[in-house]
């Protein structure tokens, strides 16, 4: 690889980087919205599955943060901009999000931060995209109990790991990308 491509992949993962936090900021606040609508809707348990997502996509966002500034490179300042439908249709909204994030734009951009070498920002993004996968299967499976009528099966504690955002419906001794012990986790019930 030539200097200048490795300028550019450099460049190209703090733009990526800055992208990636505005799309986890938005999320945070989106969830957010969207646990509120379904508490309204009268579905509890999926209103904590939406404040554990918020919380993991929190930490996402945090973490590319840290990359953002650890290169000299200006935080962006958003107004995360959504709409809140009613909570069947979010779900659907929030399974094609996170199926773009997990298969698209985040494979994409660690791609372009391996390339620069910048394994800080690999590693942000990895703890993202193994994330948005579990996501995407939490949404999923919520739908479908929406749509077989098997709300109550749903679970009523999830855990979210305060390094990488990892989130669980049952605490593993320790969790499974970065290693963190579940006393650390972050319950919510």
């Amino acid at each position: 690889m030539t200097t200048k491509q490795h300028m550019e992949a450099e460049a190209k993962t703090i733009e990526n980087m800055q992208s990636a936090y505005k799309g986890e900021v938005t999320a945070v606040a989106k969830y957010a919205a969207f646990s509120k609508k379904a508490e309204e809707e009268g579905y509890h348990k999926i209103a904590l599955l939406y404040n554990a997502v918020s919380a993991a996509e929190n930490i996402h966002s945090m973490n590319h943060k840290v990359v953002i500034e650890d290169a000299g490179a200006t935080v962006p300042s958003i107004k995360p901009e959504f709409t809140v439908k009613t909570t069947k249709e979010n779900l659907h909204d929030d399974i094609e999000g996170e199926a773009y994030e997990a298969t698209a734009m985040y494979p994409e951009f660690l791609k372009t931060a391996e390339t620069a070498g910048n394994e800080i920002a690999s590693l942000s993004l990895t703890y993202a995209l193994k994330t948005e996968k579990k996501h995407k299967f939490f949404f999923e499976q919520v739908l479908g109990d929406i749509n077989s009528n098997t709300l109550n099966s749903m679970p009523s504690t999830y855990f979210v790991c305060p390094v990488c955002g990892n989130t669980y419906s049952t605490a593993p001794k320790h969790c499974d990308f970065s290693l963190t012990d579940r006393i650390k986790f972050i319950k919510f019930e």
